[in-house]
């Protein structure tokens, strides 16, 4: 059986401020992701550096309290209801960028747009397939983010990471078991990664990287509030196509709505609620089981109460 969760108290927030962690009461979840859906968290952490990682990690360990790390807030449904514990995010010394050659390393709590910006800069070929996915690196490790045939973890050399008692470990690729929209590093948290790219001269790079985000334009609701695809795409098929063909563009469920640029898509048009994305979600799956056969499963992560 489950040792029982403890709540947080201030004494380990306290603590938690010591160590160098930036503690925040009461926070909006809607504010801190794309969706800009969800209610308050107990504590919102940001943590700044390794040592207060672990430290921070160390202690819930020992405490048992609940805790969600964030990335950057893109593919997450929070509840309406918000989070009963933590959610970390990483800041400080995890945005940290540096080039050796061909090498980058690069912290889990940097930008996915400036680390693919920084290699066209430094004429390094292999984040391509990345342009215009938005959140963290770590995040697109974690979920293999990529787009065609070619994938973030293509690039990887290795990725630092800690398990769940503050403990630190290298993790080399061949270790890693990489898939379609997944790692296998689910109980870790991803502090750093080492990349191995190639060099190009010429603007070959930047015609991909610009010709992938005009695509994504003219084929995303980007001016809407989403997580990105809702669900993985079925082997050898389109989840948008099956939507799509199975009559739901559109749809609406009070302040949620189907994308009509891509099907994909649920897109927050009228101050949606967490309950409205999974209503709809819940029709979505339905009509494409009755239809094709096809069970649809999530791609994005909802976070209970």
């Amino acid at each position: 059986m489950e040792k029982r969760r403890r709540a947080i108290n201030i004494d380990i927030v306290n603590k938690l401020a010591a160590a160098g962690c930036k503690v925040f009461e009461n926070r909006k979840l809607s504010e801190v992701c794309s969706f800009k859906i969800g209610g308050n968290v107990n504590y919102f952490i940001e943590i700044p550096h390794e040592p207060a990682l672990s430290f921070f990690l160390k202690t819930a360990s020992v405490e048992n309290f609940r805790f969600f790390i964030l990335g950057g807030g893109t593919n997450v449904l929070f509840s309406d209801k918000g989070f009963s514990g933590c959610v970390i995010k990483l800041m400080g010394d995890f945005k940290n960028i540096s080039i050796d050659g061909v090498k980058i390393t690069c912290g889990g709590a940097v930008f996915l747009p400036s680390l693919v910006k920084k290699s066209i800069c430094e004429n390094l070929s292999g984040l391509e397939c990345c342009a215009g996915i938005p959140g963290t690196v770590g995040g697109a490790v974690l979920g293999n983010a990529g787009s065609g045939q070619n994938w973030i973890s293509d690039t990887i050399e290795s990725v630092e990471v800690y398990n769940r008692n503050g403990e630190k470990e290298l993790i080399n690729k061949e270790k890693i078991d990489f898939d379609y929209r997944k790692s296998g590093l689910e109980n870790f948290i991803i502090s750093k990664v080492n990349f191995t790219l190639k060099k190009e001269t010429g603007n070959g790079i930047l015609k991909v990287v610009s010709d992938k985000i005009k695509n994504r334009a003219k084929t995303q609701p980007l001016p809407f509030p989403s997580a990105g695809c809702i669900f993985r795409n079925p082997l050898g098929l389109s989840a948008g196509k099956l939507i799509e063909d199975a009559g739901l563009k559109g749809r609406k469920k009070r302040g949620a709505k189907v994308s009509e640029i891509h099907a994909n898509f649920i897109i927050n048009v009228a101050n949606a609620t967490a309950d409205d994305v999974l209503d709809l979600i819940y029709t979505v799956r339905k009509t494409v089981k009755d239809k094709f056969n096809i069970d649809l499963e999530l791609e994005i992560k909802v976070i209970k109460a």
